[in-house]
């Protein structure tokens, strides 16, 4: 990097801390501060949305995965519509009903303290795990590119998100967001076209070498459960994973609750979905197109390159100065975009769900930044140990479907099934984490299933257990359960 590239970069630091302070200090109540007062536009909640989803982590690991294999992967989006109507035919409308900061506290009311804390607590584990990963990864290509250490890097960027996240609150979280993803996607599509350009025959000699060597393979029809990426996997498993990241995350749900109404909120779920589909598309295509640049060049690229560097070594190696630290600039939106969404998420369901079981007193905003503050510092440590995180996008898959299933499940057992009980659901929820362990390290099964399996014996553990108890009582239930399932 030259003079230029750092000018960029302190540009983009500057644009995202002006927009942060604009926010800076005016929060008058938790509410304020988690939900924004809730009247954030939809399409503000929407880019949010996109932009807590797609992160770094994506943007590096998904180049890497296509290079590497092919867009198998990208099966699991033919969930969508399942998971859509799910989400906006159920689970949205009762949060909206129930007027809830953390989605888990529906889980108190509709079985009790014991089932919510210990869905707050599986979230906490899981967002910890997955924020370490999309901090560590715009690192990997910062430390190429200016000779310092992950680790330095990591601090410097989690203390500017951590400072901006904590005094702004939500507003500023969805507001840098929607600038953030600007950056981010038009990086991309710059990306996509520079690759192209440099192949001779532009974008159909890119798709015929891609195609030629099976990059382009998307379909794997396989009915083994032990293959990575097939499409029972991704219809099933993939609905899960879907509903996981999209339906009971905090992350993500509390963008949409930022809205005036259901209508609001339905529409920014499903614009956000089907924009994060079409960007994640053109993040693997980046790969299929680095593939055939490198096929056309093979000279530029030895056989030791691992998939985490083949995106930061052709930035590094082939991008002009000023183009190159806005692909930074890209990178680094995408990272913090999604540690600000995901901090404020993390000291909502701590506020909300942890402290009233440690102490009486009442949290207010200084109690929110304070949370937000020791959370990232939690995160920002954690990710200092990124180099044991293997490829970063199947880390951040793995890790959402050792968690996502049983979160799920447990959330679906208490909306669908009218029998079922506290008792049951905290067993089914432990049952459903323990199977999901259980699969990841004592067998062969390939990660996308661990969601669904894990999913549906919380269904069955929790409905058994349930069956063996008194009925809940009808104020427990009612306004709590869709009731598809009477029985």
């Amino acid at each position: 990097m030259n003079t230029l590239d750092y000018i960029i970069l302190l540009v983009y630091f500057a644009m995202v801390c002006g927009v942060a302070a604009l926010f800076a200090g005016k929060q008058k109540s938790l509410k304020d501060y988690f939900l924004g007062d809730r009247n954030v536009p939809w399409y503000a909640a929407m880019f949010s949305g996109i932009a807590t989803i797609v992160s770094a982590v994506s943007f590096l690991g998904g180049p890497g995965m296509a290079f590497s294999g092919n867009l198998q992967f990208l099966q699991y989006r033919l969930a969508m519509p399942i998971v859509l109507g799910v989400i906006c035919g159920i689970i949205l409308p009762m949060f909206f009903r129930l007027n809830v900061y953390s989605i888990y506290e529906y889980l108190e009311r509709r079985f009790d303290v014991r089932v919510k804390l210990m869905a707050s607590v599986l979230f906490l584990l899981l967002k910890s795990g997955y924020l370490a990963i999309c901090m560590y990864a715009p690192a990997l290509v910062l430390a190429r590119m200016i000779g310092v250490s992950p680790g330095g890097i990591v601090i410097a960027v989690g203390l500017i998100t951590v400072l901006y996240t904590t005094a702004g609150g939500i507003k500023a979280v969805i507001w840098t967001d929607t600038l953030q993803l600007g950056i981010f996607i038009g990086a991309i599509f710059f990306v996509l076209g520079l690759v192209c350009s440099k192949v001779d025959g532009g974008v159909p000699a890119v798709i015929a070498i891609a195609n030629e060597h099976g990059r382009l393979n998307f379909f794997n029809f396989s009915w083994s459960l032990t293959e990575s990426y097939t499409f029972l996997g991704a219809l099933f498993g993939g609905t899960v994973f879907t509903l996981s990241q999209f339906g009971v995350d905090q992350a993500e749900v509390q963008r949409y609750l930022t809205t005036a109404n259901i209508r609001q909120s339905n529409l920014a779920m499903i614009t956000s979905m089907i924009a994060a589909a079409a960007v994640g598309f053109a993040i693997f295509f980046i790969g299929a197109a680095l593939f055939a640049f490198y096929q056309a060049y093979p000279g530029k690229i030895t056989s030791d390159i691992g998939p985490n560097d083949i995106f930061p070594k052709f930035i590094i190696e082939e991008l002009p100065h000023g183009i190159k630290g806005v692909l930074v600039a890209a990178i680094l939106a995408a990272a913090m975009s999604t540690m600000s969404a995901v901090l404020n998420s993390m000291a909502t369901v701590t506020l909300t769900d942890v402290w009233p079981r440690v102490t009486s007193r009442k949290p207010g905003v200084r109690a929110g930044r304070w949370c937000t503050f020791l959370l990232g510092a939690l995160a920002t440590t954690l990710a200092c140990f990124g180099d044991k995180f293997g490829n970063i996008l199947e880390a951040s898959i793995l890790i959402g479907n050792l968690f996502g299933g049983s979160l799920v499940g447990t959330f679906l057992l208490g909306m669908l099934f009218r029998r079922a009980t506290a008792r049951g659901a905290l067993i089914g929820m432990l049952a459903g984490f323990a199977s999901a362990i259980w699969l990841w390290r004592g067998t062969d099964v390939a990660m996308l299933w661990y969601g669904f399996f894990s999913m549906l014996v919380v269904f069955a553990v929790g409905y058994a257990v349930s069956l063996l108890e008194p009925a809940p009582a009808e104020d427990r239930l009612r306004g709590f359960v869709v009731g598809l399932f009477h029985k």
